[in-house]
């Protein structure tokens, strides 16, 4: 397709159709020796098919009428026609920091999906060489979205969740809420800091010993001090060990010179005295050892198993009641909250490359194969792969753009990590803040973006054309009772009054069966306390659990991982917990307005 004829399929809208009447997207799958269609989505231009509403306020909801036909599965009805307000968020500068806020069903999604296929065809040549980056809440909900951008007509994009920004470690479980309260805030980066300093060990005695050759090495403590002087303030740990380490050679060559009747002032004299030191095993552990190199896994899993090496890196910093809730047991997993921890040490160490003889590169050959390290160097072994995985595999890869979706989410230790990559301050961020349920996650966009400066420019969403203002009202009520704040929400339709019953949990399932909807798609929606517990008694074929939750008839689910999805027809499973679950209330009012047709709340009898 040639440019001039591109340019209207990839930039027409409602507002400006550019002579387009249809707008015809086919997504396939590659299996040989043909393609196979996955589906098609044709998005219509002609006025006489839009549905247009007086209480819109003239802002061209043509999406209004998709929402009343049955989901597919994927987000292939997002492709409806985008609203002028929109278009105009859609088009905003790439150079900038783009903050779409608005309650649920407002389209923040869908804003921000058009604004990366947009981004990635009028700046093509610049994105596709560094790939576009879109974050979400999980792994359902990136499965939920993985065929729009290729049918968008884009594949040089990553999709990762918070719990992936780490290559290499993948957890698949949470911390409890007191636990991720004190590991998502942005302290915790401080505490890093002062573990990884405490590395640098430097003796507090002046420093003596022989060479295997018999030659004595003296080093004072002023010798020691002034080796390591201005080192860490101007250098990440790594990069800051081998200036320390040549300074240190230096200084004991000119003491031995001195000791042995030479002068040392003699710079060719002192180089082959620090020679036979490098090579010297003695000199070599003594030496290393106040300046070790490490990882950011042993840094990690240290400072969380050893409550001495928490105290003191802690110290100041976080109370010793922090401390005791966030220590645990040595061979515990990782966990989502752990990867930004982990990003934040490898930060800081920076990556290391030894520029030194073979005899000492042996010493660390361990620490060269594990975790970072072997991913920073295959990088380089990997030049033809597609820039889209070699991005995903390149903890240090800087991206065109990214897109964070569901940004209520990241907690302030979150988004330090996706500031490294996003350090062109080209974003495009949409939320709810009143929908957080993380304990620490940001309470404002200046908070979550103290580092944007003049380049966030924030937009907000307020109609909503997902939800019916039956399920709107009821949501906000559980909002409401459960300790939240009304949000500033206006639903355009009408539906289905919300159903309330009181249930056993055997008699749950066959609740679900009965009101479920066979033309579109159905979610349960459940507390996590209970979800083992209806993974027995739902055994029926038609519920899908995790990764096929989206793929079965009826999916059940968390709140974490139904944000971002939308649904026919939603069950909530015993509302009062999914309610206690975030002090806030957040929670019960995400998962009622994953809703667009219908609403049903079951109250447990025996629970």
């Amino acid at each position: 397709m040639a440019s001039s004829q591109a340019a209207p399929f990839y930039q027409a809208t409602t507002r400006e159709p550019l002579g387009l009447h249809l707008r015809r997207r086919i997504a396939t799958r590659l299996r040989l020796p043909t393609p196979e269609v996955t589906h098609v989505d044709d998005e219509l231009f002609n006025s006489d098919h839009l549905s247009i509403t007086p209480e819109s306020d003239s802002r061209e909801p043509a999406g209004v009428a998709s929402m009343q036909t049955p989901r597919t599965g994927r987000m292939a009805d997002i492709l409806a026609s985008i609203a002028a307000d929109q278009d105009a968020i859609i088009r905003s500068p790439l150079d900038q920091m783009t903050v779409v806020e608005g309650g649920p069903g407002t389209g923040k999604t869908v804003v921000a999906l058009h604004r990366a296929a947009w981004l990635l065809y009028t700046y093509r040549n610049k994105l596709s060489k560094d790939a576009v980056l879109v974050i979400g809440p999980s792994n359902v909900f990136l499965k939920y979205i993985e065929q729009v951008l290729p049918s968008l007509g884009e594949t040089d994009v990553v999709l990762l969740t918070p719990g992936q920004l780490y290559p290499g470690i993948y957890p698949n479980r949470g911390d409890r809420a007191s636990v991720a309260r004190i590991k998502g805030s942005a302290r915790m980066a401080k505490v890093i800091e002062a573990a990884i300093a405490l590395r640098v060990r430097l003796p507090r005695n002046d420093m003596q010993l022989y060479t295997d050759t018999g030659t004595r090495l003296r080093l004072s403590v002023d010798d020691i001090t002034a080796a390591a002087r201005g080192i860490s303030r101007t250098h990440h740990f790594h990069a800051g060990r081998e200036p320390f380490l040549r300074r240190l050679l230096q200084s004991a060559a000119r003491n031995i010179a001195r000791d042995t009747g030479h002068d040392p002032h003699d710079d060719d004299y002192c180089q082959e005295i620090v020679a036979s030191l490098v090579e010297d095993p003695t000199v070599r552990r003594e030496f290393n050892l106040m300046w070790l190199p490490t990882t950011p896994v042993k840094v990690i899993h240290r400072l969380l198993t050893d409550p001495h090496e928490l105290s003191q890196a802690a110290v100041g910093i976080l109370s010793e009641h922090e401390q005791d809730l966030i220590i645990r047991d040595s061979i515990a997993d990782w966990t989502i909250d752990d990867i930004p921890l982990l990003d934040e040490a490898a930060h800081l160490l920076g990556p290391w490359f030894p520029s030194t003889p073979p005899a000492q590169q042996e010493d660390y050959r361990e620490l060269q194969a594990s975790d970072a390290y072997s991913i920073k160097s295959d990088r380089f072994a990997r030049r033809g792969a597609p820039v889209a995985e070699r991005a995903s595999e390149d903890r240090e890869w800087i991206y065109g753009h990214v897109i964070v979706d569901e940004a209520q989410e990241l907690s302030a230790m979150a988004w330090r990590a996706v500031q490294r990559r996003a350090s062109r301050k080209s974003m495009t961020i949409v939320g709810d803040l009143q929908q957080s349920s993380h304990p620490a996650s940001p309470r404002t966009w200046n908070e979550a973006l103290p580092w944007g400066g003049d380049k966030i420019h924030l937009h907000t969403l307020s109609v909503t054309y997902r939800i019916t203002r039956q399920i709107a009202d009821a949501a906000t009520e559980l909002l409401i009772a459960a300790g939240g704040e009304a949000p500033l929400l206006t639903p355009i339709r009408d539906g289905e009054p919300v159903t309330r019953h009181a249930v056993s949990m055997a008699q749950a399932e066959n609740y679900v069966q009965r009101v479920r909807t066979f033309e579109g798609r159905n979610a349960v929606i459940v507390p996590n306390s209970l979800l083992g517990q209806v993974r027995e008694v739902f055994t029926s074929v038609e519920f899908g659990f995790d990764n096929q939750a989206l793929d079965a008839p009826i999916a059940v689910l968390t709140v974490q991982q139904s944000k971002g999805l939308e649904f026919d027809c939603v069950i909530l499973l015993d509302p009062a917990a999914i309610s206690e679950q975030h002090e806030r209330g957040a929670d019960v009012y995400v998962a009622a307005t994953r809703a667009t047709q219908s609403l049903h709340l079951l109250d447990l009898l025996g629970n």
